[in-house]
This record gives C-alpha cells, sequence and structure tokens, in this order.
C-alpha cells in the first residue's frame, strides 16, 4: 500500500476549511513548514480513516472536531495492487464511510466500507492487521522510544499488538525453524533435563539440600575429618618410633671418648691463632695511621700552591673585565642620549596628528547627526499614517466586539434548537395520528366554535376533553376518553415550551432567525480576524508600541545639531580616514622610538652596574691576595718543600704494605675459634636434649599403642572410599545433565540467531552509516534491540542518551519497513517531526539512513525544523486550503 493524497475538512485549525496534502511520491517526501501548521492534524487524521469507524465518538475522534463545532470529514488515496481507491469518511453528524474506485464509482458503504478497510488491514499485515505495522513505523510527535512506555491498557495493548506483528513478520521472512531447536519438543527436553536435576542440584548448580548427592557429600565430609583427626596420630605413632630409635644412635656418637679429645684440642689450637692475629692487627694499625697523617700533608700543600696560582690567574681576568666594563658602560651612556633625542621628537608629531584627528571626528559626527535627524523626520511622518490606520482598526475591531457581545448565539444552541424543533415536529405527527378526528359542515348561516375558535372545514384532531358550540343548537361537550391523549397532549406542551427555551437561549425568535443569528456572528468572526490581521500587520507590537516609536522618531528629528548640517560627509570621511592613518603611522614611529628610547635607558643601566660589578670584583681579589711579592715567595717555599713531603709519603706506603702482606686473616682466626668452641659446646648441649627427647618418646609411644589407632584407620578408608564413588556418580549425573541442558540452549540461541538474521541483514549497514563498527543486540523476549555495542563497550539502551535511543529506534523501524516490503506486504513509513534530539552530525547521516531505505520504499517525513531539515532533500509535499 501507498498514500498518494490526505484530505481534510472541518477538522481542527481547519474549521470551515478543506486542507489537502498531496505531491506523496514513492520514496522520500518531505512536509516541512512551522509549528501550528497543521502537520501532526494529518497524521491524527490519517489513524482515524483506518482505526476509528465512521460512527466512533470516542476521544480520538471528539479531538479532530474544531472548537467551532461541525463534523469533521477525511479522505485518503491509497495505491493497492489492483489500482487505486480514495477511503472517506464522516464522524459525529451524520456520519458516513465510502470506498470510491479511481473512476469514480462507490464499491462499498457505510459497514460495507469497514469490512472493505477491516479486509485491506488483514491482508496487509496478516494476523495482526495493519494496526501493528502501523504502530511500528507510524511515528507520532513526542514518541522516541520503539513503543509506548506508558502503563495505561491502550499502552498495553499496543505493546502486545507491535510485539505479535514482529513475531509475525519474523517468521514469515525466515520460514520455519528446526522442530527440535525451536519448537515444543525443545521446551519438553529442556523441562526434563530441569526436572532430573531439581532433586540434586539448586538454581546456582550446588548440592541441593537434602538431596541424594547432598547426602553423599556429607557423609563423604564427616568421613574424611574422622580419618583427618585418627592419621596425625597414626603418623605420630609411626614417627615417634623412627625418632627413638634415631635418638639412641646420636647419643651413642657424641659421647664417644675420641670425639670428645679432638673437639677439646680444635678449641686449643684455634684460641692461640687468634691471639697471634689479634698482635699482627695492632702494629698494622699504627703503621696506617702513620701513611695517613704523612698523606693529609702532602694534600695540604698541594692545595695551597693551587689556590695561590688560582688567585694570581683570577686578579689578571678581573683587570681586563673591569676594563672592558668601563668602555661598553660609556658607549651606552652616548647611545641613551642619542635615542632619547629622537623619541621626543616623534612624541610631538605623534600629538598634532591626534589633534587633527580628534578635529575632524567632531565634524563627522555633527554632519551624521543631522543626517540622522532628516531621516528621522522622514520616518515619524509614516509612522503617522500607521498610527492613524491602526486606531481606525482598532476603533472597528472595538465595534464588531461589541456586537458579538450581544449575540447570545453558538453553534452548540443552535443545534439544541433545531434538535427541540425536531423533537417538537415528530410529537405533533404523532399526536394528529392519535387524535378524534372531528369536521364541521353546517348547512346554516352559523359556524361551530372549538373552545371559542371558529372550526374550518378541513378535520380538526382533538386531543382532551373540549365544548364545541353548534349556533341554533347549542353546545357539544367532546371528551374523547383516552388517557394517552392528555399524555400526549402534555408532551407537546413539553416539547413546545423546550423549543421555545431553546430559542431564547438562541436570542431569536424562530429557528430560521437563529440561524441567520449564527451566520451573522460567523460574518463577524471572520471580519473580527481580518481586521485583528490588517491591525497585527499596521502594529506588530501594539498601537502603543506604535505611538511610542512616533514619538520617539519625533524627538529624533527636533533633536539636529545647530552645525555641521552642510558638512559634506564622503569628503569628511575620505579626510579621517586619511588623518586617521597618519596619525596611526605618527603613534607607531612614537612608540617605536620610545621603545628605543627604553631599551638603551635599560642597556645604559645594565652596562653601568656591570661597570660597578667588576670594578668591585677586582677590589676584592686584590684584597684577598694582599702584597703580590709576598705571594709570590710564599707560593716558591710550598713549591721547595713538596719533593720531601711526598719521599716521606711513600716511604710509610712501603712500610705498611710490607705489614700488610704479612698480615694473618684475623676475621677468619676468630671464625675458627667460634666454630672450635661452638662445636664442643652444642655436642654438650644435643647430649642432654637427646636423653630428654628419649624419655618423652618412650611415654608417647606406650600411650598411643594401648588405642589401636592403626585398625580404626583403616576401617574409616574403606567407608571414606565408598563413600566418594557414590558422591562421584551424583556428579558425574550432574555435569551430564548441566551439559546437556548447555548443549540443548546453545541449539536454541543459534535458533533465534536464524530467527532475528533476517532483521539484523537489513539494520546492520543503516546502523553502520551511524555508529561504523557497531554491533546491536535484539532481545529474544521482546523482539526489539536492547544493547548497543560500540568500540568493544556493551551499553544497554535504557542508559543511552534521548537522542541516541531515538536515533536506534528510527533505524529499526526503517528495518521493519525493509522487511514488510520483502513480505509482500508494503506499509508507508510517517516520522511526524521525529529526529528532535539529534546533534548535526548525527542528523545528516540519519538523512543518508532515510535516503538509502527509500530507494524502494515509501517515506513520509513532517517536520517543523525547516532548517535543519533543508539537508535531507526527497520530494517537497504540498498542502493546498480553501473555504468550504
Amino acid at each position: 500500500m501507498k498514500l498518494r493524497a490526505i484530505e481534510l475538512s472541518n477538522i481542527r485549525r481547519f474549521a470551515g476549511q478543506r486542507a489537502r496534502l498531496s505531491g506523496l511520491g514513492d520514496g522520500l517526501t518531505v512536509l516541512s513548514e512551522p509549528n501550528e501548521f497543521g502537520k501532526s492534524t494529518f497524521f491524527d487524521a490519517l489513524h482515524a480513516v483506518f482505526f476509528e469507524r465512521h460512527r466512533a465518538s470516542g476521544a480520538a475522534v471528539k479531538s479532530l472536531r474544531p472548537h467551532a463545532g461541525g463534523a469533521p470529514e477525511a479522505s485518503v488515496e491509497v495505491e493497492l495492487p489492483t489500482g487505486r481507491y480514495t477511503i472517506f469518511k464522516r464522524w459525529l453528524s451524520r456520519p458516513q464511510a465510502r470506498i470510491t474506485e479511481a473512476g469514480g464509482r462507490i464499491i462499498a458503504q457505510d459497514d460495507e466500507a469497514e469490512a472493505w478497510i477491516e479486509a485491506l488491514m488483514q491482508d496487509g499485515a496478516g494476523s495482526g492487521g495493519l494496526a501493528g505495522p502501523s504502530g511500528l513505523v507510524w511515528v507520532r510527535q513526542g514518541l522516541l522510544g520503539l513503543e509506548p512506555e506508558g502503563t495505561s491498557a491502550d499502552e498495553r495493548r499496543a505493546r502486545e499488538r507491535g510485539l505479535n506483528t514482529r513475531r509475525d513478520l519474523l517468521s514469515s521472512v525466515a520460514g520455519e525453524i528446526e522442530a527440535m531447536t525451536g519448537g515444543r519438543r525443545m521446551d519438553a527436553v529442556v523441562a526434563r533435563v530441569v526436572e532430573d536435576l531439581a532433586p540434586l542440584v539448586t538454581a546456582t548448580g550446588k548440592p541441593k539440600s537434602g538431596g541424594a548427592w547432598a547426602t553423599a557429600l556429607a557423609e563423604v565430609e564427616s568421613l574424611a575429618k574422622e580419618i583427618a583427626e585418627l592419621r596425625p596420630k597414626a603418623e605420630r605413632l609411626s614417627g615417634d618410633l623412627a625418632r627413638r630409635g634415631e635418638v639412641q644412635r646420636q647419643i651413642a656418637r657424641l659421647t664417644d671418648p675420641a670425639e670428645a679429645q679432638a673437639r677439646a684440642e680444635a678449641v686449643k689450637a684455634a684460641k692461640a691463632a687468634y691471639e697471634a692475629a689479634q698482635a699482627h692487627a695492632a702494629q698494622l694499625a699504627q703503621s696506617e695511621t702513620a701513611l695517613r697523617l704523612a698523606q693529609n700533608e702532602e694534600a695540604a700543600a698541594n692545595g695551597e700552591i693551587s689556590r695561590l696560582t688560582q688567585l694570581q690567574a683570577r686578579l689578571t681576568e678581573l683587570a681586563q673585565a673591569r676594563d672592558a666594563a668601563e668602555t661598553k658602560a660609556e658607549a651606552a651612556r652616548q647611545r641613551a642620549e642619542e635615542l632619547a633625542g629622537r623619541e621626543g621628537a616623534a612624541r610631538q608629531k605623534a600629538e598634532a596628528s591626534a589633534h587633527i584627528l580628534r578635529d575632524l571626528r567632531a565634524r563627522l559626527g555633527a554632519a551624521q547627526k543631522a543626517q540622522l535627524a532628516r531621516a528621522a523626520a522622514a520616518r515619524a511622518e509614516a509612522l503617522a499614517g500607521q498610527v492613524k490606520r491602526a486606531e481606525s482598526l482598532q476603533q472597528e475591531a472595538e465595534q464588531i466586539t461589541a456586537k458579538l457581545g450581544l449575540m447570545r448565539i453558538s453553534p452548540k444552541a443552535l443545534q439544541a434548537a433545531e434538535e427541540a424543533q425536531a423533537a417538537l415536529d415528530r410529537l405533533t405527527v404523532q399526536a394528529e395520528l392519535q387524535a378524534v378526528q372531528i369536521s364541521a359542515h353546517p348547512t346554516g348561516g352559523g359556524q361551530a366554535l372549538l373552545e371559542g375558535v371558529p372550526l374550518g372545514a378541513g378535520p380538526h384532531p382533538v386531543l382532551a376533553a373540549c365544548e364545541i358550540t353548534l349556533p341554533g343548537f347549542g353546545s357539544l361537550y367532546l371528551d374523547p376518553g383516552a388517557k394517552r391523549g392528555a399524555e400526549t397532549a402534555q408532551r407537546l406542551d413539553q416539547a413546545r415550551g423546550a423549543r421555545d427555551a431553546a430559542l431564547a437561549a438562541c436570542g431569536a425568535e424562530s429557528l430560521s432567525a437563529a440561524r441567520h443569528l449564527l451566520n451573522e456572528a460567523q460574518r463577524l468572526r471572520e471580519a473580527l480576524k481580518q481586521i485583528t490581521a490588517s491591525l497585527a500587520d499596521v502594529a506588530p507590537k501594539g498601537a502603543e508600541s506604535l505611538r511610542a516609536d512616533l514619538a520617539r522618531a519625533q524627538a529624533e528629528a527636533t533633536q539636529a545639531p545647530q552645525q555641521g548640517a552642510e558638512e559634506d560627509i564622503p569628503a569628511l570621511e575620505v579626510a579621517l580616514a586619511q588623518a586617521d592613518e597618519a596619525a596611526s603611522t605618527a603613534q607607531a614611529e612614537a612608540r617605536t622610538a620610545q621603545d628605543l628610547a627604553s631599551t638603551a635607558r635599560e642597556a645604559r643601566a645594565g652596562a653601568e652596574a656591570a661597570r660597578l660589578a667588576q670594578k668591585q670584583a677586582h677590589e676584592a681579589a686584590q684584597q684577598e691576595a694582599g702584597d703580590p711579592q709576598v705571594l709570590a715567595e710564599r707560593l716558591a717555599a710550598l713549591r721547595a718543600e713538596l719533593p720531601k713531603r711526598a719521599q716521606a709519603t711513600a716511604e710509610k706506603a712501603q712500610a705498611h704494605q710490607v705489614l700488610t702482606a704479612a698480615a694473618p686473616d684475623l676475621a677468619t682466626a676468630e671464625a675458627r675459634l667460634a666454630r672450635a668452641t661452638s662445636a664442643a659446646e652444642q655436642a654438650r648441649q644435643e647430649v642432654e636434649e637427646g636423653r630428654r627427647h628419649l624419655a618423652e618418646l618412650d611415654t608417647r609411644i606406650s600411650v598411643l599403642a594401648e588405642e589401636g589407632i592403626e585398625e580404626r584407620l583403616a576401617d574409616l578408608e574403606g567407608r571414606h572410599q565408598e563413600a566418594e564413588a557414590r558422591a562421584g556418580r551424583y556428579e558425574g549425573e550432574v555435569k551430564a545433565l548441566i551439559r546437556l541442558r548447555v548443549a540443548l540452549e546453545a541449539a536454541r540461541s543459534a535458533a533465534r540467531e536464524a530467527y532475528f538474521e533476517p532483521v539484523m541483514r537489513e539494520l546492520k549497514p543503516l546502523l553502520s552509516i551511524l555508529h561504523p563498527g557497531a554491533e546491536i543486540e535484539i532481545d529474544d523476549q521482546t523482539l526489539l534491540p536492547s544493547i548497543l555495542t560500540r568500540e568493544g563497550e556493551a551499553e544497554s539502551l535504557d542508559i543511552l542518551s534521548g537522542g541516541t535511543r531515538e536515533q536506534l529506534a528510527i533505524l529499526t523501524r526503517l528495518a521493519f519497513a525493509r522487511l514488510f516490503a520483502q513480505a509482500g506486504h508494503p506499509v508507508p513509513v510517517i516520522l511526524d517531526d521525529a529526529l528532535v534530539m539529534s546533534d548535526d552530525d548525527r542528523i545528516e547521516a540519519m538523512f543518508t539512513a532515510l535516503h538509502r531505505v527509500a530507494r524502494d520504499q515509501q517515506i513520509i517525513v513532517f517536520t517543523c525544523r525547516q532548517r535543519a531539515f533543508a539537508q535531507l532533500g526527497g520530494a517537497k509535499a504540498q498542502v493546498t486550503v480553501e473555504a468550504l
């Protein structure tokens, strides 16, 4: 199905008008108009044509009626494989539905037309009808997600219809899924696996309390605990027996007389060697002290010679630096005095140029003010005419408003009067049919009277008891005797009173007068609307604002300066530009001269400071050195004494080297003594410890041997092995069942991937336009996207920004629209003010996606964002409006 045109009459803002939306092509069509234009009105009317019966009077239909009242009408031209058809509906007053072929032939009306529309919806969207697809690809204004998120009954039903539609569509496109992996057989097997696992494990895979596996594991744990308690005792008994034999052998070895004699002699020899090493170490320390003293004296002499030599050189360098600093300071002084003179001349030139510039600016300002005053006078003259026109229009509007205030007529009051008149007419006809009919046929010159009113020739209905006067005879009392007649008469009086009250509410004496009053009120309202529009054109901000503008213009016109009115403004502007350029040049030259002079002054100050610093440094060096002759003599004496000091140092170093070469290793001698002494002491302590340990072992062995520990341990280990084997069998069974369940779920997951493959095939290229490399995951319960993965990070849709969620929702709708077309049921995509939260880059990417899908899919876009959607392109829809 493709839409070709939508026409509205007397709907919302189009009260008393016919609006037609046309130019809907096969691909992308855009209606870009400002707010309040009526775009959402077209959308709601289109929805009502398909989903609201012509006799419906609910909130959705009543919302289409304009404030002025009346019956809303809408028609939609659709193109089907069998041709073009027009679907027309009228609601509320004289409701009607009609289907017309392209040639104008009516093929169905009212209930048959509703049946035709229902058949179209069924054929166009499977079991869910067009209600499902429309909710999926027809996006109302303000809907950012993929479906309504509220909790009302209508919103829940809308979500259920959307889910059924998506399920039917995916099944028709993806085909049947293999029975074992996607049907009831799979569910039965998974249920049996869960049933078998239930007595053994919990939902988290842990052994279930009270189950067979948990009981076996508890027995294994209990036996293991008893074994753990007995095994240390058995091991301790075995170990004590082994250690007793070892301790006995060790005591025998340590108490052997030959070994004891050897340990004593080793201690004596180590002590003699340690004492000899200590004596040699004292002699070596004295030699080392003498050598260090000679080396320090030689180093001090060398240091003093180096210091005095550097001081002589520094005196020479400082004298040269002082002379150079004095020369540089003199040159800097001369340069600073020269540049100071240049700076004064440049400053005088800049001041003269600035004076000329100020004079020209004052003259130009006076001339421009005079020109503005002349323009203000012309503007005041034009504003005076606008004020007069605005006051005239305002007076007309007040007169019309006063007239409308006196009129009580309204469409609702007229409708009530018409309904009261119709009720009175129906009761009158009924009364005439039920009443007794009498006719008078006088033969003489007299005339019969009914309640004093002459009777004519025709029959007269009599509903209640009455008196008939017969000339020449007397009077005749007539009583129909029917209670129903009296009731009918009473109802007639009531209906007549209701009609009169309704006419009084309209402020008219008759129904035709009331209709005339309503037409007059509508004419006056239209005239008031036109006058208001004209007043808005003449005075957009109101008459008071216009008068204020006039007052300002008149005030500006009277503020013309006394001088400068005859000045030549262009000539002054040229002279001013030349003077400004000359002043800028002079100021730049003055700033340059000032900078040069300032730099020269700073250089002079720096040079003078450097000269003083060099002079002070030279004087300080001279004070430190003292008399040059004394300095030279001291340096010569130190140099003559230096060879003697070097020879003494060498002799002490050689003596120290001889002692060092012959010195025994004191640390080694000390270590040997400590080792021999420790070995002898350790042997004694080990003998004592061994005898004490042997007594303890004998006591423990005798106690443990009486408990029969080894026999009890063997029995427990046998029972433990049997319990472990039983628990292992249950564990194997659980692992097998869990592995089977995982395999079944993996198979079902693979089937679901095949199930979702068609929509993913359509969605991925659209998603890559917006988010290159991104992946999207579809929830197998809602059949809608649930997770977006970008750059390896998975994000749930409910934490994304509103703009991103809206973009993904639009892309998903486009993908489903493609699937509808592939299933042989094309449905147009309609977007009413969508993409309201997208930034500039994202919205251009979305425009590209819309164009990609629009190659073989009808897409209609309503938008108020004229500037942003100028880059969308596509065909432009046309809206024409005419009065009814």
